[in-house]
């Protein structure tokens, strides 16, 4: 399969979880599933909320629910605009519930978003007062130079062509504008244990060690900066036993342990000790064009 990033054929498998193969291009390091689903088939996927077939992405209201816990990490990405573009007009790729949005427009920002899945899209129009499309970036048709901002937080993962998506960022972002990308990153050596659950089929692609670098040289984005996390001390947090997922078990043994004296700690120091060599981080991005 040819690169998204650098279009090299060099894709090497790695490893399989819901029998769809998770592999990397040696030359930019993007890590990518074996077979991207075509365009229409994601959007149909996103619009119905499912993936691979059977899988189920997160409904609405406990979207919405999973940003309000991390508000104030939202908070943050709003921060690290403003030290940019102090103001002006903000997109919202992929934005969920459109808790993002809401503290965009309280910061000044005049809002307006994406979102695929018509029930998280109606929850944010509701939230938020402001536009909130449904079709993806490349097809609204935004006039050039639209957005002071742009933000992309946990959207990298879905896109089918994230090559063609920046290239329509880049088009329709301001001089001066910032796009603040919050995404999965793989270091060298990933293994399928490395993450409990790596959710392939809803996530297409990871970056690696080289890719953002190699989508802006060929994009002509300038990376302003990068900050990198090693995810399972992101994920074994109080954070994370709050956010509530797809599973009803799952949820119920987080607020076990959530509310048992010395909960967290005991499983901290089991699972920080059992994924030491975890190839997976999050990684935020601010990038400009160059």
């Amino acid at each position: 399969m040819t690169c998204d990033c650098c279009a090299a054929d060099d894709w090497r498998p790695l490893f399989s979880e819901n029998d769809i193969r998770l592999g990397h291009c040696s030359q930019c390091d993007l890590h990518s599933i074996e077979e991207i689903p075509a365009g229409d088939v994601r959007m149909t996927e996103m619009e119905e909320g499912h993936y691979a077939g059977t899988q189920q992405v997160l409904d609405a209201r406990r979207q919405l629910a999973a940003e309000r816990v991390l508000t104030e990490r939202f908070s943050r990405f709003v921060s690290q605009a403003q030290r940019h573009a102090p103001g002006g007009a903000w997109l919202d790729l992929g934005c969920g519930g459109g808790l993002l949005m809401q503290l965009a427009q309280e910061a000044g920002y005049q809002a307006e978003g994406i979102e695929l899945n018509n029930e998280r899209r109606q929850i944010a129009e509701e939230a938020t007062g402001a536009p909130v499309h449904g079709a993806p970036v490349e097809d609204v048709a935004f006039p050039d130079d639209s957005f002071d901002v742009i933000s992309m937080i946990n959207v990298f993962s879905h896109l089918t062509s994230p090559a063609r998506t920046f290239a329509e960022l880049r088009r329709i972002l301001r001089p001066g504008g910032v796009l603040v990308m919050a995404t999965g990153e793989i270091t060298e050596g990933a293994r399928a244990h490395h993450m409990l659950n790596w959710n392939l089929g809803d996530h297409l692609h990871f970056l690696g060690d080289r890719t953002m670098e190699q989508y802006a040289e060929r994009l002509g984005l300038t990376i302003l900066e990068h900050e990198r996390r090693w995810l399972p001390d992101e994920m074994f947090s109080r954070e994370w036993l709050t956010v509530k997922g797809r599973s009803p078990v799952k949820n119920g043994i987080k607020t076990a342990i959530r509310v048992t004296p010395g909960g967290l700690k005991a499983l901290r120091a089991v699972m920080l000790r059992r994924q030491a060599g975890s190839a997976a981080h999050s990684g935020v991005f601010v990038i400009a064009a160059a």
